[in-house]
């Protein structure tokens, strides 16, 4: 067994003054403890970047970076922030796309610059803390109240109701738990989750959901976690709740590391959650990776919905909540239906006469009128009412707290969407609801209203904060990295920065040049009509989106049979994706097939993916981004086509305000649909190559990317502006294939 080299040994003590003197030392330092080569360098990319980010910290100023995949950019952000708090004494947060990539960091890298940094600076030791929303964190009453709830017991005490589910006694009350279908698992998580907070164990532990070793889900997690507004800090239990103790962690972190979605609730709603506030005091600089989905985040953040079925469930929540209600309350919960019924009327009136449904509102339509003054007095009393309980009880006293919060987030819903401002659309489409979770679906109209421009709100509420410790009212700027393996041209407007992008090499250009694009041309009579239709009285045919997938399906088959399975076949619509999964376990039966719809968490299943090799997984756009397998399990990506998505209220807003400021509509349509159907075509391409040793084919079943026979235009080729728009991310293939016999003799031959 070959030995693994000590620390020593790649960052040997008398390498440490040379390393020193050197504005990179401590990245070189870093690349040799990742790679355990006490000789390696910071690629080309990686060192420059790295450069970049010290300029932007220094100049407290902006860098919009794209920086492929495999640049290093995790060790060139971590290391340009640890030198931060080691020379300048500097502060940084550090923030990410998805837990998933936090996991990372926490597992991997952390490490890696901590033990490069001990070697060269011994004497400062820099701390990092992980902050997350407070619901990824065991919940010390929400524990206690599910435990209550299955033993039928009245103990507070965490030891004791783990032992009493340990004991393996039938448990109770699972009807209230009806999204939960492994009942023993659920126990088991309450257990662990009990075991966060015991006098032997607790102390050691995170409590934290990545760190959970129960295979759950959703719905089982929200069995021991609390949303931010119903959390407890655990003071009644003689316990501190664990997301405190991430947050004491994190006041005297050198550098904090979040998740985009906390800093979306910041720079969305103005809340001082980590820049600007005055537990966690002075942060100097701010770095995102994965830049591209943060404003994405903001406007999912910032965005509220009203409707008929909402302030039902509503009354339904606040009913269970109080257990038996009587009297006033009952009389409130029955005059929910009732305003309920009269929000549907209005919406629904507001939409009559639009084809879709669907109606976006101008500056001085209100389709509420009347009705908003019902919604807003059968809150308000709800939340009166709500209010004077006094219950003891830990179960029902969390219940009332999440229906009375809900009851206020109905109230600023109806207040957002009550008004027009500048740079916020509203609209209202149709949805779908089952009644009380149960009976057949019923179509309702929902009130929508969220935010389009998110520059100005990233930049009042994160890229600049207050002064804690100065004047009143005073506010500095902070250094801005924000970086990402693809990021459209117009980033820096969309997230309201002062720079342009610069553009990092990639260290894959030899395997991208190894490797083939599949586009399949579609120029024969018989594709034409699989693949267009007319439309109306228009006699000139068109591309179909309901027709592709089925011409596509037998591409799929040909391409992973070829390929002898190792596939990742990502769809633009689930039932497309589920039908490709269908065909292939019915054609390829050697061939084991995962899909996301098979159940089960959406890491297991990846996780049974890449440790077959000749498996294939199937799935739509979150499996787009994120997912990886390493050699030849994902040597075969095929995207069935463009993954445009569909005309909506929010992006068509988006495009009505570019198009004030261009003058044209068609190149706004393009800055907003195209460049974000470009923008996740780049990500899903790049599922493919993910070292230099990788090498495959990436198979884009979307003829409409071809130039047009005669360079014409055609019901089968996109506008030649666009297609430049799409084909950006894809021209680095150094292999192109249009013909659909060459690209299985090429699959073939690699084997």
């Amino acid at each position: 067994m070959a030995h693994a080299p000590t620390i020593d040994e790649l960052v040997p003590p008398h390498s440490r003054d040379q390393l020193l003197d050197d504005p990179l030392g401590l990245l070189t330092a870093a690349v040799r403890v990742a790679t355990s080569n006490p000789t390696a360098t910071a690629r080309e990319g990686q060192a420059s970047l790295r450069h970049h980010i010290d300029e932007a910290m220094q100049g407290l100023s902006h860098l919009v970076g794209v920086a492929p995949t495999g640049s290093g950019k995790s060790l060139a952000t971590l290391t340009a922030a640890f030198d931060a708090a080691i020379l300048r004494d500097e502060r940084t947060v550090i923030s990410t796309d998805s837990l998933a990539l936090m996991g990372q960091l926490q597992d991997k890298d952390v490490d890696t610059v901590q033990r490069a940094s001990s070697q060269l600076h011994p004497d400062r030791d820099v701390t990092v803390a992980f902050l997350k929303g407070v619901s990824n964190y065991v919940d010390p009453a929400k524990t206690i109240a599910t435990a209550q709830t299955l033993t039928r017991s009245t103990s507070v005490g965490f030891a004791q109701l783990a032992d009493e589910l340990d004991a393996n006694r039938p448990l109770h009350g699972l009807d209230q738990y009806d999204r939960v279908t492994d009942h023993e698992l659920l126990r088991a998580l309450v257990i662990w989750a009990l075991r966060q907070y015991t006098s032997t164990t607790g102390p050691r532990t995170s409590g934290e959901r990545h760190s959970c070793p129960i295979e759950h889900d959703a719905a089982m997690w929200e069995t021991v976690s609390s949303p931010s507004s119903e959390a407890d800090d655990g003071a009644r239990y003689g316990v501190r709740s664990k997301a405190e103790l991430a947050k004491d962690a994190a006041e005297a972190a050198d550098i904090i590391i979040t998740n985009h979605s906390i800093l979306a609730v910041q720079a969305a709603h103005a809340i001082p959650v980590i820049i600007g506030s005055s537990r966690f005091g002075r942060i100097d600089h701010i770095i995102v990776d994965e830049a591209h989905t943060l404003p994405s985040h903001v406007r999912a953040q910032g965005s509220s919905k009203l409707s008929g079925p909402i302030i039902e469930s509503i009354s339904r929540q606040a009913s269970r909540a109080l257990g038996s209600p009587g009297g006033k309350f009952r009389q409130w919960a029955d005059e929910g239906a009732r305003v309920a019924a009269e929000v549907e009327s209005a919406l629904n009136s507001f939409t009559h006469g639009q084809r879709d449904g669907a109606r976006r509102l101008g500056q001085n339509d209100d389709p509420f009128g009347r009705v908003g003054a019902l919604v807003k007095q059968w809150a308000e009393v709800g939340s009166r009412m709500l209010a004077n309980d006094s219950s003891s009880d830990v179960a029902r006293s969390l219940k009332i707290s999440a229906a009375a919060d809900r009851l206020d987030t109905l109230l600023s819903a109806l207040k957002a969407f009550s008004r027009h401002r500048t740079g916020w659309a509203r609209w209202v489409d149709r949805a779908e609801s089952r009644a009380g979770g149960t009976g057949a679906a019923r179509s309702w109209s929902v009130a929508n209203v969220a935010p389009i421009n998110v520059g100005w709100m990233l930049n009042d509420n994160l890229w600049t904060a207050p002064d804690v410790d100065g004047d009143e009212g005073a506010r500095y700027p902070l250094s801005v990295t924000a970086i990402s393996a693809t990021l459209p041209s117009n980033y820096p407007q969309q997230a309201g920065l002062a720079a342009q992008r610069r553009v990092y090499p990639t260290p894959f250009a030899d395997a991208y040049a190894r490797s083939a694009l599949f586009i399949p041309s579609a120029v024969s009579p018989a594709d034409l009509a699989a693949l267009t239709s007319t439309f109306g009285a228009n006699p000139r045919a068109k591309f179909d989106a309901g027709k592709h997938a089925s011409w596509a399906v037998d591409h799929v088959v040909d391409l992973v049979r070829a390929n002898g399975g190792k596939a990742l076949v990502l769809a633009a619509k689930a039932a497309d994706g589920r039908m490709y999964a269908e065909r292939l376990r019915s054609e390829l039966p050697h061939i084991q097939v995962h899909s996301q719809w098979d159940g089960g968490s959406p890491s297991r299943i990846t996780t049974q993916w890449r440790d077959d090799e000749g498996s294939v997984l199937v799935g739509t756009k979150s499996l787009m981004t994120g997912v990886d397998a390493p050699g030849e399990t994902c040597s075969l990506v095929i995207i069935d086509r463009v993954p445009r998505s569909p005309s909506n209220p929010i992006d068509d807003a988006r495009v009505d305000d570019l198009n004030e400021r261009l003058g044209d509509r068609w190149a706004a349509d393009r800055f907003v649909y195209a460049v974000d159907a470009a923008l996740l075509l780049d990500q899903a391409s790049g599922r493919l190559v993910r070292a230099t040793s990788d090498t495959g084919m990436v198979a884009c079943l979307d003829p409409r990317l071809l130039k047009a026979p005669g360079g014409r235009p055609g019901p089968l080729t996109y506008p030649e502006p666009t297609r430049q728009v799409y084909m950006a991310g894809l021209y680095q293939f150094g292999v192109k294939i249009a013909a659909k016999a060459d690209a299985l003799e090429w699959l073939a031959g690699r084997k």
